[in-house]
C-alpha cells in the first residue's frame, strides 16, 4: 500500500490516471490539467480541464492497530470544466465534453492508478457536490470568465506508517525497561546496532541475547509458539536484552503478494509481534530497512543508524 511519505506521487498519478481516462477510448477528450488561467494555452479544439482544488486527509486507526492512525483516507477535490472550440460555442461542444466527462466518470467509479513501475492504487470517484458560492469564487480567484463546470472527488487510502513513528535514541530504549517493550533498530550499519543494543543491555544491567529469525520463527503457528517458548526461557534465565538480528524478511516491509516460495509466507506477523509483546524483557528488532505495518503500529521507539 502507498503511503503518506510518497502523499505527492500518489495525488500526481492520480491527475495522469483521471487525465487518460477521459482522453482514451471510448470518450476521446481532449483534457488537460492546468490552473483555470491558463487552461486553454495552446490547445485548440474543445477540451476539458482537471484542476485540483482542495484535498483533505481523515487518520483512523484499525482495530488491530495498539498506537495512533494506522491509515489515512485523502480526498482530493477536481473542478471539471468544459470549454468550447470557440467563443460562440456555436455547437454546443462545451456542453457535449462537459456531459461525456460526466458520464466517463459515472461509467468508471473505481480509477486504477499506477503509482510506480511496481505498485498500483485503487482510486474511487465520486461525483462532489459543488454549491454556486464555491463556483463562482474558483472562477474569481482565477480572473478566468466562469466556464461550465462540475466537480469529482477521488479518494483512497493510505498507510500512515511513517507518520506515527516514534523516533529516538538509545537512551529511549534504555528508558523502556519493561518487559515486552519492542524497540526498533533500522539502517545498514550493523555494528552500529550490535553495538547500540550492547550499550543498552548494559545501561540496563542486563546481558545481551542475539538471535536470527530461525529462533523466533518456524513453519507453524504452534512451532512458532514451542520456538518463542524456549527463547523466552533462555532470556529470561540469562536475565537479557533479546536482540532479533536481520529482521527483514519478517517484520520489514513486505509486498502485497508474497512470493509462495518465501519461507515465511504463511507467517502471521501481527502474532507473533503480540507473543514478542509478552517477552521477559526488552526486545529490539533490528531491520536494514524500513518497518513493516505490524511492526511500526507496536513499536514504542525506533533509532535509525545512518549508512557506514
Amino acid at each position: 500500500m502507498s503511503s503518506l511519505s510518497n502523499y505527492g506521487q500518489v495525488i500526481a498519478a492520480t491527475t495522469v490516471a483521471l487525465q487518460s481516462m477521459l482522453a482514451g477510448s471510448p470518450f476521446g477528450l481532449n483534457v488537460t490539467a492546468r490552473s483555470l488561467d491558463v487552461a486553454r494555452t495552446g490547445v485548440t479544439g474543445s477540451s476539458i480541464n482537471l484542476f485540483l482544488y482542495s484535498d483533505s486527509l481523515i487518520s483512523y486507526r484499525e482495530a488491530s492497530a495498539q498506537h495512533g492512525p494506522s491509515r489515512v483516507i485523502a480526498e482530493l477535490r477536481y473542478l471539471v470544466s468544459a470549454f468550447a472550440a470557440d467563443i460562440e460555442d456555436t455547437d454546443a461542444a462545451s456542453h457535449r465534453d462537459f456531459g461525456t466527462a460526466q458520464a466517463a466518470i459515472e461509467r468508471h467509479p473505481v480509477l486504477t492508478v499506477p503509482v510506480t513501475a511496481s505498485e498500483k492504487l485503487q482510486v474511487w470517484l465520486t461525483p462532489s457536490p459543488l454549491t454556486t458560492e464555491v463556483l463562482t469564487s474558483l472562477w474569481q480567484a482565477s480572473t478566468a470568465p466562469l466556464r461550465v463546470s462540475f466537480a469529482v472527488m477521488a479518494s483512497f487510502t493510505l498507510d500512515t506508517t511513517e507518520r506515527v513513528t516514534k523516533l529516538g535514541t538509545i537512551r529511549d530504549v534504555v528508558k523502556l525497561a519493561g518487559a515486552g517493550a519492542i524497540a526498533v533498530f533500522s539502517g545498514t550499519d550493523a555494528g552500529a546496532k550490535a553495538a547500540a543494543a550492547a550499550s543498552a543491555a548494559s545501561e540496563l544491567g542486563k546481558a545481551l541475547v542475539t538471535v536470527g529469525l530461525e529462533s523466533v520463527v518456524a513453519s507453524s503457528p504452534e512451532e512458532t509458539d514451542a520456538t518463542l517458548d524456549r527463547l523466552f526461557e533462555r532470556v529470561k534465565e540469562e536475565g537479557a536484552v533479546l536482540l532479533v538480528d536481520d529482521a527483514d524478511a519478517v517484520f520489514g516491509v513486505r509486498p502485497e503478494e508474497l512470493d509462495p516460495d518465501d519461507p515465511y509466507a504463511a507467517i502471521d506477523v501481527g502474532a507473533v509481534l503480540d507473543r514478542l509483546g509478552n517477552a521477559p524483557s526488552v526486545v529490539i528488532i533490528a531491520l536494514t530497512g524500513v518497518s513493516g505495518d505490524e511492526l511500526a503500529d507496536r513499536a514504542r521507539v525506533e533509532v535509525r543508524f545512518p549508512a557506514s
